[in-house]
């Protein structure tokens, strides 16, 4: 639980005590009730403050999680081909693949490093 949302439930506590001290201040002179009544809605209001805190903290956890997968994602070495005839089920970079090889389904071994780089021509 975060601090907000400490502050969400004390809040929300502290409105229910108040609001009982003017429903018990009723019994008394009807004027009583009013400062309970303005404390209650004094801390209801800071309770709708804090959880709108609540609610950002909470996205920019999110956020931030999403950003830290995709960054494992991005950082993650790419998986390399297999080659000397293995099946491509067997084969990283093969399963890894958006398309599937053609048909035997044969792993076509390791790219050239040559293929890899933009040529200087």
């Amino acid at each position: 639980m975060t601090a907000a949302q400490r502050t969400v439930r004390a809040c929300q506590l502290g409105a229910f005590l108040a609001a009982a001290c003017a429903g018990y201040s009723l019994t008394w002179h009807p004027w009583l009730a009013v400062p309970g009544l303005v404390g209650a809605g004094f801390l209801l209001w800071g309770a709708a403050s804090a959880r709108g805190a609540a609610a950002r903290q909470e996205a920019r956890h999110a956020g931030l999680v999403a950003a830290a997968a995709s960054d494992e994602q991005l950082l993650r070495p790419a998986p390399r081909h297999v080659g000397g005839g293995a099946n491509a089920e067997d084969c990283p970079a093969c399963v890894a693949s958006p398309t599937p090889p053609p048909y035997p389904f044969i792993c076509p071994g390791p790219v050239p490093a040559d293929r890899d780089q933009p040529s200087a021509h």
